[in-house]
């Protein structure tokens, strides 16, 4: 491997009562289908979600310095990141959630396979293929020299068990064909009735493949996966998302969610506050807050009031999108939702020239988040439609760990990089960051570069 390594009461009631399974990492521990699915249930477990909003959220201009501030996550708001700051965390999860994967992967060749138990083996195989494929796609889009760019380094591919492993890095196009080949593969062995969202269904690889599809600019790809999903998935309604977010209490438009338990130590809050006491050491970002009220005021858009609290004083808004579930913070991450879709969708559309569908999508969520329907108008061109879609995408994906990619995408077209309110940078915390900033890539961290000698940093953060 890499060398880093009452409804209400009701679901809180359920959500508290759930246990996770520890994780095994010892071949030794792999006897059974049984051990196997432990094992998988450990994939879940070493996989952290959090290290992707700190970078998307925090890094970016939807966060500012808390009112409640002692330091916490200053750097990262500060927009430090070298090859020894906040360049590991994603690097070292990802790597040894994969490495997990592939566990399971070789134990299930050496297993005692009972009669009966195949398909249920299949269907856990398909789950660490899948999250395997996943795992790595993390690393490419931001770790890679240039995802849209086939013979850019892309990063390696774990797939052995390995503590002393020392691979080099594929091309982007490579790894891509790795991470495709892992989806297929899961595709051909998963039970096509799964369809718990806590666990990877065929619509988790779809998405999957959408996303693949959209950073690498195959638009016509994003639109045949982004189809399957919003044929099968509709838009929650103003009820149905605030209950989405307050206390997890519907999925109508969920595809994929990290099922957080007790144990599992993924407090999503602890990201922004105190979670003993409510005060926010991260608050959220003035210019963001003006845009979810002004969608309020005007069209009693639903998102101001999920996403926000202290409404009444805007300079001590505290971000509100995971609040305390019976007093104890276990809020599911909703990594896939079909809104995500549509966007998909409408972005390939612009860059096709289908304006006036790509406009037709935005307009559909607009349309589930507001309490008034209304028509779209056409885009008038590529900039128009890139500009309102980024801006959809803001208000409607805020804190689920997508707008630092959407930024790194979108600024060639629209020539911005990280541009805070001035509001949010108080305290000496940066207003901007450049769209040409060598931050865009992560660097590979150092603790990979010093021990394994066939790893390559990436052309911006050669030498530094």
């Amino acid at each position: 491997m890499t060398f880093f390594f009452a409804a209400v009461l009701v679901s809180c009631e359920d959500q508290l009562e759930r246990q996770p399974d520890d994780v095994l990492i010892n071949e030794t521990a792999f006897e059974s289908v049984d051990d196997i699915s432990a094992a998988v249930n450990g994939i879940y477990t070493a996989w952290n979600p959090n290290n992707i909003i700190d970078i998307n959220e925090i890094f970016t201009d939807n966060c500012r310095l808390g009112k409640d501030s002692g330091g916490q996550k200053l750097n990262i708001l500060n927009q430090i990141i070298n090859t020894q700051t906040n360049s590991a965390g994603i690097w070292l999860n990802r790597y040894s959630a994969a490495n997990n994967c592939n566990r399971v992967i070789e134990a299930s060749e050496t297993i005692t396979v009972n009669p009966g138990e195949q398909a249920e083996l299949d269907n856990l195989l398909a789950q660490a293929y899948a999250l395997r494929a996943l795992f790595h796609f993390d690393l490419l889009v931001y770790y890679g020299e240039d995802i849209t760019n086939p013979g850019a380094l892309g990063v390696p591919y774990q797939e052995v068990v390995s503590a002393t492993d020392a691979p080099t890095r594929l091309t982007t196009q490579e790894t891509v064909d790795k991470i495709l080949a892992d989806l297929s593969t899961a595709s051909s062995l998963l039970d096509d009735g799964i369809t718990d969202v806590n666990t990877v269904t065929e619509s988790f690889i779809t998405f999957l493949r959408a996303r693949i599809a959209l950073f690498t600019e195959d638009w016509s790809g994003v639109i045949a996966n982004t189809n399957t999903i919003i044929n099968n998935f509709p838009l929650a309604n103003q009820e149905q998302y605030a209950l989405m977010f307050l206390g997890d209490q519907d999925t109508t438009e969920v595809i994929y969610k990290y099922d957080n338990v007790l144990g599992f130590n993924r407090n999503l809050a602890g990201e922004f506050i105190f979670t003993g006491t409510g005060g926010n050491f991260i608050g959220m970002a003035e210019g963001l807050f003006d845009i979810l009220e002004a969608e309020f005021n005007n069209n009693n858009d639903i998102r101001f009031e999920v996403n926000t609290l202290d409404t009444d004083a805007p300079d001590e808004t505290s971000i509100n999108k995971y609040p305390a579930i019976a007093g104890t913070y276990l809020n599911d991450f909703k990594l896939m939702r079909v809104s995500e879709a549509y966007l998909m969708r409408a972005e390939a559309h612009a860059r096709l020239g289908d304006f006036a569908a790509a406009a037709n999508d935005v307009q559909a969520i607009r349309n589930a988040r507001r309490d008034t329907s209304e028509s779209a108008q056409a885009y008038a061109n590529l900039a128009a439609a890139i500009g309102d879609i980024a801006f959809e995408r803001r208000i409607e994906l805020c804190f689920e760990g997508h707008r630092y990619l959407d930024l790194k995408r979108y600024r060639n077209i629209l020539n911005v990089g990280i541009e805070r309110d001035p509001r949010d940078c108080q305290g000496n915390v940066p207003c901007s960051l450049p769209v040409n900033d060598r931050r865009w890539v992560l660097p590979i961290p150092q603790a990979e570069l010093n021990g394994n000698p066939n790893i390559v940093q990436n052309p911006a953060w050669d030498g530094n």
